[in-house]
């Protein structure tokens, strides 16, 4: 009776304080997109004056932007705003790396500086639409046709750059100046930070810490020079739990001005984890219970072939959003760990491997010489990355899902 008079009083006091915080009342009416309650309705553009072009912020005590007034924003997409078609510079091969299952990003020029557009949009990925594109490059007589299968359609309702996920890679040279354009089309506020590149502090996209955010329909200009080499991300600033989780990143590789030997096959790979429940295209953002796993927004069998010739130089960038780490593992092959997020590694001290962690927030590149012809698994090797979330059980025969892929090396030294 006691505990039960407790509660009850509780819930009571709970309740007067819901009446009297505005909007509270209405907390947990709506649900967001992966079936939490919503803090209130999404109001639609202009209604709170804070649209661009409809209204100057308010400034807080400290002379700040005031976004206290703007409900909170928890939908997937406003659907009153139109979503842009991508740049015309998606698509465009301008550089020598190669993005599995995403367009290349090219450029134009102003000058001396080379402008980059990117425009922040809710993307609805197919992680796999139900395309084997390895058995392709597996001789028959081995294929294995018994068991359960992965080549089945699966969609999640994500956020990206360019109608893409994850967005494509920025790729320039080592002393370029660049200009990003970014758009914002999310229903939310948002920033580009730039994950391992040294700028100025006022680039650093750190939204709401040294810059404002960037509104729904507004723009922001990153201006600043590469003095850097290697591999590095691009992602969200601002709200980084629900907006790194719903994909919002990229690559940026730096070429070196005078590269000290050619690379024949420059291959990025984003390594992305998601969590999502059956019938639901909706990630789950509050759980470390991940069941789908991403080489560039695919998982197995839809991920892309990395192809070559005998004799050639292939280098393989990786870079992790996701959580947790993977260890990145080939077969056939001993490649040496050339590169981080810090940039290149010395030749003394790079180190042999056919396995490479690549952690949380890092970049990991490797090179090797593929000498030895054949068709060779390119996986992570935590084995529950390796398959997607569709298995029975009891678990029978299953075939590879998940960060799988294959590496073909052709003998010889034909053209392709």
């Amino acid at each position: 009776m006691a505990e039960w008079f407790s509660r009850r009083r509780f819930l009571a006091v709970l309740g007067g304080m819901a009446a009297s915080v505005p909007g509270l009342a209405r907390a947990g009416s709506e649900k967001g997109p992966s079936g939490h309650g919503s803090m209130g309705k999404m109001e639609k553009p202009g209604e709170s004056g804070r649209e661009h072009g409809s209204g100057e912020h308010g400034r807080d005590k400290h002379g700040g932007m005031d976004h206290s007034a703007m409900e909170p924003r928890h939908a997937w997409r406003d659907e009153s705003r139109p979503l842009s078609d991508p740049p015309p510079t998606m698509g465009r091969q301008m550089g020598r790396v190669y993005t599995l299952n995403v367009p290349p990003l090219g450029y134009e020029l102003d000058g001396r500086v080379k402008v980059f557009r990117l425009v922040a949009q809710p993307v609805r990925r197919m992680f796999s639409e139900g395309i084997d594109r390895q058995t392709e490059v597996v001789e028959e007589m081995n294929r294995f046709s018994g068991g359960m299968s992965h080549s089945m359609p699966r969609a999640a309702k994500l956020w990206g750059y360019n109608g893409q996920m994850p967005g494509p890679t920025i790729e320039c040279v080592q002393g370029d100046r660049i200009r990003v354009i970014l758009k914002n089309e999310l229903p939310e506020p948002t920033s580009i930070h730039w994950h391992g590149l040294e700028v100025p502090n006022s680039m650093d996209g750190a939204g709401g810490t040294t810059e404002p955010v960037t509104m729904p329909g507004q723009e922001r200009v990153y201006e600043f020079t590469l003095n850097q080499v290697g591999t590095y991300m691009y992602h969200t600033g601002f709200n980084m739990m629900k907006q790194d989780g719903l994909g919002l990143g990229g690559m940026v590789v730096i070429h070196p001005k005078r590269p000290e030997y050619r690379i024949d096959r420059d291959v990025a790979i984003m390594l992305q984890a998601f969590a999502l429940e059956p019938g639901n295209e909706f990630p789950n953002l509050t759980t470390m219970d991940f069941d789908w796993f991403t080489f560039n927004g695919k998982v197995a069998p839809d991920i892309e072939v990395v192809r070559a010739r005998q004799g050639e130089r292939i280098r393989l960038r990786f870079a992790n959003l996701a959580m947790s780490s993977h260890p990145i593992h080939v077969h056939g092959y001993v490649w040496k760990v050339v590169g981080t997020e810090g940039g290149p590694i010395p030749k003394n001290a790079q180190w042999p491997g056919s396995t490479v962690n690549v952690p949380p927030g890092t970049t990991r590149d490797v090179e090797f010489v593929a000498h030895n012809p054949g068709v060779w698994r390119l996986h992570c090797h935590k084995l529950h990355h390796t398959m997607n979330a569709h298995a029975d059980i009891p678990l029978g025969v299953m075939g590879h899902g998940g960060m799988f892929t294959l590496l073909e090396v052709r003998p010889g030294q034909e053209e392709s």
